[in-house]
């Protein structure tokens, strides 16, 4: 740079303050002739060669102008505006200097000095360390989304464990018993009825010892695919202990948990599960049936209860059958 160019160029800005500065890396480069025509100690400390004729090869070592340049950029927003020159466009943006191995943010502007005479002056402010601090902030928030996500999928699945079967994938006792209480508080509040029905596999003992207990699972898995086949959206069936089943049926009366059970028992009856090898093991189930008191009954407890004695007395009076529970006084 002359003594005449950096008069006029002084006139814009102190060479004194760029030669100082150390916060900045500054550079300035003639329009015409893309050379850099000063750089500040700190511009230099970075560049890769500072004898070299072109910017692009002074400053980032490049065979050709710099894909990212803003110069045509800048041009076009001052030939948009006003060309007072106390107001000339500036653009600001980032850059990963791969000479230096740092992140700078770049503030430019084109300054005209002369009639036909623009530089670009180009102020670098290294911002590394925020670039650092930032990219761990954000491999910190993607770890603890990730491990939100983890610690909620933890708990949705203990919570499913906790209320369901782990062979079957029906519900379990203890969800049936607390799910229950709420659909008996419902029934009261609608006067509705409320039925269950109670069901065991005939004979699972002796499919166990015959078939083998990995098989006697597969029985239990195929059962509950049953009933999950042929009971409504609205019924609630678990599994409440070894072979033994129970389902919930709301709006349902005795006559009505009666039918229901007879296409499961029949359901039952006529798909015995084929194994692997061809292996047919044929089933039956046995029911027990009984309905909700929503007068007086305060849990599901008595209702099942009764279910299972009716249960029982299909079981000893012949097995693969529905009774519907009687109370002794009729």
């Amino acid at each position: 740079m002359d003594n005449l160019e950096k008069e006029a160029l002084n006139k814009f800005i102190s060479i004194d303050i760029l030669n100082s500065s150390s916060l900045f890396a500054v550079k300035i480069v003639d329009l015409e002739t893309f050379e850099v025509t000063y750089a500040n100690q700190s511009m230099k400390s970075i560049m890769a060669d500072e004898k070299a004729k072109n910017c692009w090869e002074a400053v980032y070592a490049q065979d050709s102008p710099c894909m990212w340049c803003k110069v045509h950029e800048l041009l076009a927003q001052r030939n948009e505006t006003s060309t007072d020159t106390c107001h000339e466009p500036s653009i600001i943006y980032e850059h990963f200097n791969e000479v230096a191995n740092k992140w700078y943010q770049i503030q430019e502007k084109i300054l005209s000095i002369e009639e036909d005479k623009k530089l670009l002056i180009s102020f670098s402010l290294d911002i590394s360390m925020q670039k650092e601090t930032q990219s761990q902030l954000i491999n910190s928030h993607v770890q603890l989304s990730f491990q939100t996500k983890a610690l909620k999928e933890a708990k949705e699945k203990l919570k499913e464990q906790a209320s369901h079967d782990y062979l079957t994938n029906l519900y379990n006792r203890r969800y049936f018993q607390y799910i229950s209480q709420d659909l008996i508080n419902l029934a009261k509040r609608e006067a509705s009825d409320l039925s269950v029905i109670m069901l065991d596999i005939d004979n699972f003992k002796k499919v166990n010892d015959t078939y083998g207990h990995s098989n006697g699972d597969q029985v239990l898995i195929h059962l509950a695919s049953i009933l999950t086949e042929h009971i409504r959206e609205s019924d609630i069936v678990a599994r409440i202990g070894g072979e033994e089943f129970a389902i919930l049926l709301l709006h349902t009366d005795k006559a009505g948990a009666a039918e229901i059970a007879e296409k499961l028992r029949v359901s039952v009856e006529e798909q015995p599960l084929i194994l692997d090898d061809k292996t047919c093991i044929p089933l039956t189930i046995s029911l027990g049936i009984s309905s909700v008191d929503v007068n007086n009954d305060l849990n599901i407890d008595t209702c099942l209860n009764q279910s299972d004695t009716a249960l029982y007395e299909a079981k000893n009076s012949g097995r693969n059958k529905l009774i519907i529970y009687k109370p002794l006084t009729q």
